[in-house]
């Protein structure tokens, strides 16, 4: 609770690790991982990024404009050039643009936007060897650990064989020979161009990483509580987790993945609980409510991890034969289940020197994980309106598909019965899937849900975005 008369202060600096930082490097750190340090004057590289720039500008015009018979969804790009005389517009846009170069390559340096004494911070971070930072999963925090306390954190986890095990070598020469094996079974079903775009590119292997839960970490919550301010010292935490982060923008299953994202995404607007981010969340809720509605959130718990394969595919299954119009003609079922199930059983990485495979759940990291977990979610709702309807009645399950909005894990609920009845939901919701549990918090005046704020005042709804 905050202290009666002190303004709460978000910290912006978590520092768990034995170093002890200096004014300087605290004010350094504050202005977080999204500060970009003025960088050196370097002439070469700033004539190539315009010229590969006024590349990116014609493909994309290209891209956009063209007409192809083929109509595929994917394509490579790489090593294509665009010749002047199709956009005038845009040629003289370049023309311009190149005619500038040499006084922007002979223009003064931009001053630094750093002083003296934090650019001598920013140098004494780097040499630092056995610190990690890393930003806090929620809140835009960074927190600093020993790099031993961090490992041990990152093993502690992959050492759970319901969720992981160890290879004993890198397997993605193998997944890219599989990869073209699925493709050559489906490959009636793929245009030349996007098969090109499936399995002809230079792989990289995954890296792991996790985000530290600071939110989720009672030790850290009292250290925030009690120092209230933006810069927070303490002990390692005994209760700290990681959300765990497969970095994968190369890996053999990274290009089928962005294939089967763009064919399902459609599907997510079928999805009745569905919002895109808070724009859309304020857009869909009502302004005014009856006075003695609650406001209540749930949390899906580590929802990514924790989604069956088989619930996945059974989703994924559900939802495009209930809407097989947004489907595209060429492609089948069969062939979007097969490369689901692959992505799934082929997510692969790298830390600390060794290799391990996921085997439950999605990769947060892999590009058809949100619009997947969405699928799922929507499928596994469609079960729980119907229980709540059987249950509590045809008035509360129509009330709940109405009210009941979702941002992946997050849930958030209007709810107009009784303290006792939101009980009975949130004991049923939590029956339905050992896999998929949920935390509830509610409250009959405010409650924050993503960045928002939401404020009950008798019967009017009000909102405030955090900054």
């Amino acid at each position: 609770m905050e202290k009666l008369g002190v303004k709460k202060v978000d910290p912006k600096i978590i520092n768990i690790s034995s170093k002890t930082f200096t004014q300087e490097e605290k004010e350094l750190l504050e202005k977080g991982f999204k500060f970009t340090p003025t960088p050196n004057p370097d002439n070469q590289n700033l004539e190539k990024d315009i010229d590969e720039f006024c590349r990116k500008l014609r493909l994309r015009e290209f891209f956009g404009r063209v007409d192809k018979n083929d109509d595929c969804i994917v394509r490579n790009k790489k090593g294509t050039t665009i010749q002047k005389g199709r956009n005038k517009d845009l040629d003289d846009y370049i023309d311009v643009l190149k005619s500038t170069k040499s006084s922007l390559l002979n223009k003064n340096p931009v001053k630094n936007n750093l002083c003296v004494k934090h650019k001598k911070a920013l140098q004494e971070l780097q040499k630092e060897t056995e610190i990690i930072f890393k930003e806090a999963d929620k809140g835009g925090a960074i927190v600093c650990m020993d790099k031993t306390f961090y490992k041990s954190l990152v093993l502690q986890q992959l050492s759970d064989d319901n969720f992981y095990i160890k290879l004993p070598d890198n397997p993605d020469k193998t997944i890219m020979r599989q990869l073209k094996q699925l493709c050559k079974k489906h490959q009636n079903l793929l245009k030349k161009d996007e098969l090109d775009y499936l399995i002809n590119f230079e792989m990289k292997t995954s890296n792991f990483y996790g985000l530290p839960k600071i939110h989720k970490s009672s030790d850290i919550k009292t250290a925030i509580e009690e120092q209230n301010g933006t810069y927070i010292a303490t002990q390692e935490p005994t209760d700290l987790k990681l959300r765990p982060i497969v970095a994968g923008p190369a890996c053999p299953t990274h290009r089928l993945s962005n294939f089967i994202d763009i064919l399902l995404k459609d599907l997510c607007e079928k999805v009745p609980s569905y919002i895109r981010d808070s724009m859309d969340f304020l857009n869909k809720i009502p302004e005014n409510v009856e006075p003695d509605t609650l406001l209540v959130t749930f949390d899906v718990k580590s929802l990514y991890t924790n989604i069956p394969h088989d619930l996945g595919l059974e989703a994924i299954k559900f939802w495009i034969e209930k809407y097989p119009e947004l489907i595209p003609r060429n492609i089948s079922s069969e062939f979007i289940l097969d490369s689901v199930r692959f992505i799934l059983e082929n997510n692969t990485f790298h830390f600390d020197g060794d290799f391990y495979k996921q085997i439950k759940g999605t990769a947060m990291g892999t590009k058809m994980a949100p619009t997947y977990s969405i699928l799922v979610m929507g499928f596994f709702e469609e079960t729980l309106y119907q229980k709540v309807s059987d249950e509590l009645g045809q008035e509360i399950g129509k009330h709940l598909r109405d009210y009941w909005k979702r941002f992946l894990d997050d849930c958030f609920l209007f709810w107009k019965k009784s303290e006792e009845d939101l009980q009975t939901l949130y004991t049923l919701l939590n029956s339905i899937n050992p896999n998929l549990q949920f935390t509830m918090e509610h409250s009959d005046s405010s409650i924050p849900f993503l960045d928002v704020m939401v404020t009950k005042q008798n019967s009017l709804i009000l909102t405030d975005i955090f900054l």
